[in-house]
C-alpha cells in the first residue's frame, strides 16, 4: 500500500501549526498463543505513558515480516522521534525518518528489567505483580502507568536477581504488590510492601492518592488464549491508562453476571465512573439481547445498554462504548490512535466529512461548525486509496448494507487506509459481530484500516432509527466525547419509547437496542470552529422551564430510496435544525419516510417534581406532547425530560407551516 498520502499529511502538521513535541512509540512483537510477551507488553505501558505525557503509543505486532500497512500508515501520521521495540520482531520494522532501538528480552522480567534500565532513573515506588497472574498484571499495568512508575514480575521463587537489582538502583522504598499473593513478600533490599490484592483494590488506591477514576475499561483475560480477537484486553489496558482510569478483568459468565460484577466494582470504589469501555468482543464479554421485540423485523438485536444503567429508573448514567478490533495487533492500534487523535490531526482531513449513497441531509449540520463542503460517494462500488473519502474525519453513510460491507462505500476486506475517521452508518446489520463464524465484519475492517469510532445497526434497519442518529450528531457537533453522545442519543430514544408506550414492543424500542457504538468513549471529534448558528437550548430560571428553538432551520432536499417507489412529487424535502432531533418513521399511503423534527428538553434540579404546566402553549401540532420523565441521580438531584415539536413542516412542497421560537414551562 502507498503511503504517499499518509507522509503528506504527516508533513502538512498538526491543526494548531504548534511544533511536534519528541514523541515515541513502543513496539512488542506478540505471537498468537499466550506466552510471555503480554507481560512484557504490560510492563512497557508505564513507560510508554512516559514517554509520551500519559498517552502511551504503544502497539503490539505480528512476530513475522514487515510492518502492517496500517501501523506504517500510523506512524507516517504520528511521527515519532524513536522506535523502541522489545524483544525480537518483524524482520523489517524499519520505518524511513524515525529511528529505532531494541531491548533484548525473552521473558517477561527480563523484558521488565531492560524497560526500567532504559526509561527510569529514580522511582519510589515500584508495581510487581506475580507472572502468572494475568488479571492482577492487566489491573497492576494500569497503575504502574498513572504513577510513571516501573512494573516488575516474580516467579514461584520471588524476584530475580536483576529485578532486586533494578529496584535498588532506582531508590523505591515501597512495592505495591497487586493481586493475591502468599503470606510470603518478595523482598526487595529496604523497600517495604502493600498490598492490594483485588482491582477494585488498585482503584481505590488510586482515588485515595488524588488520581481519580471517571473511566473504567472491562476486559475479559480469557482472551490470552482463546477467541477471534486475542489478547484485546492489552488495549483494554492501554486505553485505561491513557485515560486516566482503572481496569477491571472479568471472568467469563453472562452478561447479567458481567453488569454484577461490575456492579461491586463499583460499590467497593465508591462511586460510579463517567466512562465504562468495554474491551473485548462480545463471544468473551456478552452483549445482552433484546427478548421478544416482535416488531416484523430481526428479532432480538444484542446491544450494551444495560451496561450503561446503574441504577432502578431506565435511563442510563454511564457514557458506554465497546472497544472492538479483529485482532491484538488491529486493537492496541486502534487504541494508540484514539489516544494520540490530537496529535495527528492535520488540515488535509481534518475540517473534512463525506456523505455516502443515500445520505444527504445531515450536510447543514457540519457546516455550522465549520465543516467543509462534503465529499460525496454515490458510485456503485467501494471507493479507492486516492478517494477523497480516504482524507475525511466523519463519513456519514445510508444504503443497503450487511455486516460485510456498508452499501457500495467500504467492504469487510478492504485495503484503503483512512485518515482517523469516525464512520456513521444507517444501514442494515452493518455492526453486527455474530452472524459471520468467521468474524467477516465491515465495522472490525474500518477500525483497523484507520476509523476511530463506528456506529450502526446490529440488525436490520428501520426508519425509526433516524432519532438515535440524530441525537447521536446532536452530542457530537456539540463538542460531547463519543460516549456521552451516545449515552445522551439513548436516552432520547427511550424518551421516545416511552413517550409511544413501547416498553414491551415497538420500533422505537426496537432500535433503541439495535444501535451499537464501537470505539473509545471518551474521545472528542475535532471540530473546527464553535456554531455559526446557535442550537436548540433549554434553560430553568427557578422552576420556570424556557425552551429555545434553534436560530435557523435549514432545508435540503432529500434522496429518494428507489424501494419507496415515491413519485408523489418530483422532490422530497428535509429540515434540520441543530440540537433537535428527526423523529422518523414510514408512511404508506405516500411511500415515503415522514419525519417530525422533536426537541428532547433535559433540566437537572434539586428540587421535586412532580408535574410540568405548559405556559401559553401554541397551536397543535407545536408544543409539549403532555408527557415528562424524571431520571433520579445518586446525588439527590434529578432530570426531567420532555418532548416538543418546534417546528411543522411539508416535506413533499418544502414549506414551513408552523413554527415557534420560544416555549415556556413551569415545574410543580
Amino acid at each position: 500500500m502507498p503511503l504517499l498520502p499518509t507522509l503528506l499529511v504527516a508533513l502538512l502538521g498538526p491543526v494548531s501549526g504548534s511544533a511536534e513535541p519528541q514523541r515515541q512509540a513502543v513496539l512488542v512483537p506478540m505471537p498468537a498463543e499466550a506466552s510471555w510477551q503480554e507481560l512484557a507488553f504490560l510492563a512497557a505501558l508505564p513507560a510508554a505513558s512516559m514517554l509520551n505525557d500519559g498517552k502511551p503509543a504503544l502497539l503490539a505486532l505480528g512476530l513475522e515480516g514487515a510492518l502492517s500497512a496500517e501501523t506504517k500508515d500510523f506512524l507516517a501520521r504520528y511521527h515519532p522521534a524513536r522506535l523502541t521495540f522489545i524483544g525480537s520482531g518483524p524482520e523489517d520494522a524499519s520505518v524511513e525518518g524515525i529511528a529505532s532501538e531494541r531491548l533484548p528480552a525473552s521473558s517477561a522480567d527480563t523484558a521488565a528489567c531492560a524497560l526500567a534500565a532504559a526509561f527510569f532513573k529514580e522511582s519510589a515506588r515500584a508495581v510487581l505483580v506475580h507472572e502468572d497472574d494475568y488479571s492482577s498484571a492487566l489491573a497492576g499495568s494500569v497503575l504502574a502507568a498513572r504513577l510513571r512508575v516501573p512494573l516488575f514480575f516474580c516467579g514461584g521463587s520471588g524476584l530475580s536477581s536483576a529485578a532486586r537489582e533494578q529496584i535498588e538502583r532506582l531508590g523505591a522504598n515501597t512495592l505495591l504488590l497487586v493481586g493475591d499473593f502468599e503470606k510470603t513478600v518478595p523482598a526487595a533490599g529496604k523497600a517495604t510492601s502493600e498490598r492490594l490484592r483485588q482491582p477494585a483494590d488498585v482503584a481505590r488506591w488510586m482515588q485515595k492518592h488524588k488520581l481519580p477514576v471517571e473511566y473504567v475499561a472491562a476486559v475479559a483475560p480469557l482472551d490470552r488464549g482463546e477467541g477471534h480477537a486475542r489478547k484485546l484486553s492489552l488495549a483494554g489496558a492501554e486505553l485505561a491508562a491513557g485515560r486516566g482510569g482503572a481496569l477491571v478483568p472479568l471472568e467469563r459468565g453472562s452478561a447479567a453476571d458481567a453488569r454484577a460484577a461490575l456492579a461491586a466494582f463499583r460499590a467497593a470504589l465508591g462511586s460510579a465512573p463517567e466512562y465504562l469501555c468495554l474491551a473485548a468482543l462480545p463471544e468473551a464479554l456478552p452483549m445482552e439481547a433484546l427478548q421478544g421485540s416482535g416488531d416484523g423485523v430481526d428479532t432480538d438485536p444484542p446491544s450494551d445498554l444495560a451496561y450503561g444503567n446503574v441504577d432502578a429508573d431506565p435511563f442510563l448514567e454511564l457514557a458506554v462504548g465497546r472497544f472492538v478490533a479483529e485482532d491484538c495487533a488491529s486493537g492496541t492500534l486502534l487504541a494508540a490512535r484514539s489516544l494520540a487523535y490530537d496529535e495527528l490531526l492535520a488540515p488535509a482531513f481534518a475540517a473534512r466529512f463525506a456523505m455516502a449513497e443515500w445520505e444527504r441531509s445531515c450536510a447543514p449540520l457540519f457546516a455550522n461548525v465549520g465543516f467543509e463542503p462534503p465529499a460525496l460517494h454515490s458510485a456503485e462500488k467501494p471507493f479507492e486509496q486516492d478517494s477523497a473519502l480516504a482524507s475525511v474525519s466523519v463519513l456519514v453513510h445510508d444504503s443497503h448494507s450487511s455486516w460485510l460491507q456498508i452499501g457500495n462505500t467500504y467492504m469487510h476486506d478492504s485495503r484503503v487506509l483512512l485518515a482517523p475517521c469516525l464512520v456513521v452508518s444507517a444501514g442494515c446489520s452493518p455492526a453486527s459481530l455474530d452472524q459471520d463464524a468467521d468474524m467477516h465484519s465491515v465495522a472490525l475492517r474500518l477500525l483497523r484500516n484507520g476509523a476511530i469510532g463506528f456506529v450502526g445497526n446490529v440488525r436490520r434497519a428501520i426508519a425509526q432509527q433516524e432519532l438515535y442518529r440524530s441525537e447521536f450528531l446532536n452530542g457530537l457537533l456539540a463538542g460531547q466525547s463519543l460516549g456521552r453522545a451516545n449515552r445522551d442519543a439513548q436516552n432520547r430514544m427511550l424518551v421516545s419509547m416511552l413517550a409511544h408506550g413501547e416498553s414491551e414492543h415497538g420500533a422505537h424500542r426496537y432500535e433503541l437496542y439495535n444501535q451499537a457504538f464501537y470505539g473509545d468513549p471518551a474521545l472528542v471529534l475535532h471540530l473546527p470552529k464553535a456554531p455559526k448558528s446557535p442550537p436548540a437550548r433549554v434553560e430553568l430560571r427557578g422552576r420556570e422551564v424556557i425552551v429555545h428553538a434553534p436560530a435557523e432551520w435549514w432545508r435540503n432536499e432529500e434522496f429518494i430510496v428507489p424501494d419507496w417507489k415515491y413519485d408523489a412529487s418530483p422532490a422530497l424535502y428535509a429540515w434540520r435544525g441543530a440540537g433537535v432531533g428527526v423523529e422518523s418513521s414510514w408512511d404508506n399511503e405516500h411511500h415515503r419516510n415522514q419525519e417530525l423534527h422533536v426537541f428532547t428538553a433535559q433540566v437537572r434540579t434539586s428540587k421535586p417534581v412532580h408535574a410540568l404546566v405548559a405556559l401559553k402553549p401554541p397551536a397543535a401540532p407545536l408544543g409539549w406532547d403532555g408527557k415528562f420523565f424524571v431520571d433520579e441521580h445518586a446525588d439527590g438531584t434529578r432530570s426531567v425530560y420532555f418532548r416538543v415539536q418546534l417546528l411543522d413542516a411539508d416535506m413533499g412542497s418544502g414549506r414551513i407551516l408552523q413554527q415557534v421560537d420560544e416555549l415556556r414551562f413551569r415545574l410543580e
